[in-house]
């Protein structure tokens, strides 16, 4: 099967939302937010599809105050998709788009216990040839805000590439 890479277009921002409940991974936000990341951050975004079923998407965008780093937010792959190259396409097709060339700095969050998420980025780094460093960003406390909703700290990882 071949799976096309683009830019999200409003409409599939239903589509993502019930992909991260499907993914059972991630943080679930408002179906709200993926309809607004799907239209205003179409740019720095991409979903894979097979067929026009989508099986994978990618959330990231440039931070306004350093418009050189890309804030990746969430990466998910169908479960029914896992394990077939979508998450390294959906990285890869982000490099393949005409502003990558002005990021300097790549960075996204990854709880210590994502082997699956840590492996993914380790890789594209290497794939890059750039480095990758880690460090703690959100702690568990932070997250949790006083409340025991067991969310796990999120380290930082960072690739620099220039």
């Amino acid at each position: 099967m071949t799976l096309d890479y683009r830019e999200p277009r409003l409409d599939d921002g239903a589509r993502i939302h019930r992909m991260v409940l499907e993914a059972g991974t991630l943080d679930v936000n408002s179906a709200y937010l993926y309809f607004l990341l799907s239209d205003h951050f179409r740019d720095t975004c991409v979903i894979a599809e097979s067929d026009s079923v989508p099986c994978g998407f990618l959330t990231a965008y440039r931070l306004p105050r350093a418009p050189d780093t890309l804030f990746i937010w969430q990466v998910a792959v169908h479960p029914d998709w896992r394990g077939r190259g979508v998450a390294s396409g959906l990285l890869d097709a982000l490099t393949q788009r005409a502003w990558f060339g002005d990021i300097r700095r790549i960075e996204l969050t990854i709880s210590p216990d994502n082997a699956a998420s840590q492996a993914l980025f380790r890789r594209w780094a290497a794939r890059l040839e750039r480095p990758l460093s880690v460090s703690p960003y959100l702690s568990s406390d932070m997250l949790n805000s006083g409340q025991d909703t067991g969310h796990q700290p999120e380290d930082l990882y960072s690739i620099a590439l220039r």
